[in-house]
């Protein structure tokens, strides 16, 4: 039997978690989605890319640090674009909320060279020529991204290191979120600055210790309990396949308050994208978007009882 000579044995105990397995055990595991977008553009050599407007500002300036070219084409109330896109370009499209596998399998029977942005759909299965996924967004890591349809780099990746990235998730466990808030700012800043690294250990162990199907069952649960009460108050037409498991519950008031008011009474709603204007004239349903939309929190921390406390201080 082969040992391990560099293998510490003894002293102190690590962070101790069940075993288990990666949910994209085929994808080459790096530290960060944008960074998985970086080493796609890297080593296909992808010069000009063609993207949505309304997506996260961290893609075009994920681009740029890649010296890709990359111009934007615009998104219509169905999440598809709206005009025809060139079928020899390489395409990216964001799948918004986790809602939008019946779009992605549209395009991806009409594009030869469409990228997938699952950053908001973990559970979408790889589509398209490349695909790219961002885990933090849906469980408790500091980092980590999956990159599916490009070979590994001619050299091994050195991996990152997460433990000083963990503070946020650590402190909100102990001592609630508003006390780990400004670390969780800090931890993003500091992963922005990182560069195209492999997954670290810990975010690995992490990973590797979740049980996937639990959290699937929990969200989708979550989902249908708020939509069979706003869905006809929603301002997007949601329909789910087989394939969606959703990030959020995205609702669409004609309430430009709502999210205010869900802040107050502590239920935390983010905003998909500010920044962006930086990159690109928005159009006017995309600023409706941002003054309107509502993403619920819907996920495998919260209970049925948590559902109905979003909808009373929604006043349904």
């Amino acid at each position: 039997m082969k040992t391990d000579c560099n293998k510490e044995i003894g002293g102190y105990f690590e962070l101790e978690l069940p075993c288990g397995s990666s949910y994209h055990r085929d994808a080459a595991a790096l530290n960060s989605g944008h960074n998985a977008l970086r080493c796609l553009v890297r080593n296909r050599k992808i010069r000009k890319l063609r993207i949505p407007r309304y997506t996260c500002p961290v893609v075009p300036d994920a681009l740029q640090r890649e010296g890709c070219e990359f111009s934007f084409y615009e998104i219509g109330e169905d999440f598809l674009p709206v005009d025809d896109l060139p079928e020899t370009d390489y395409i990216l499209y964001t799948n918004y909320f986790g809602v939008c596998a019946r779009q992605v399998e549209a395009l991806a029977g009409r594009y030869p060279k469409l990228i997938v942005d699952n950053a908001q759909a973990f559970y979408m299965p790889f589509r398209g020529m490349a695909g790219f996924y961002s885990p933090r967004k849906f469980v408790g890591v500091p980092d980590g991204g999956y990159l599916y349809g490009t070979v590994p780099p001619e050299e091994k990746l050195e991996r990152a290191c997460s433990w000083d990235k963990m503070t946020p998730q650590l402190k909100r466990l102990d001592c609630g979120a508003g006390a780990g808030y400004p670390d969780f700012q800090r931890s993003e800043r500091q992963l922005w600055e990182e560069p195209v690294l492999g997954m670290s250990h810990l975010t690995e162990k992490i990973l590797n210790s979740i049980d996937y199907e639990s959290i699937r069952a929990k969200r989708l649960k979550n989902f249908q309990y708020l939509h069979s009460a706003l869905g006809t108050r929603n301002g997007l037409k949601l329909e789910l396949t087989p394939l969606d498991v959703p990030m959020v519950y995205p609702f669409l008031s004609a309430d430009s308050g709502l999210r205010d008011k869900l802040i107050a009474n502590r239920i935390f709603v983010a905003k998909y994208w500010p920044g962006m204007e930086q990159w690109c004239q928005e159009t006017a349903w995309e600023l409706h978007l941002q003054q309107y939309l509502a993403p619920l929190p819907i996920d495998q921390r919260y209970d049925i009882a948590d559902m109905q406390r979003i909808l009373e201080v929604m006043n349904v």
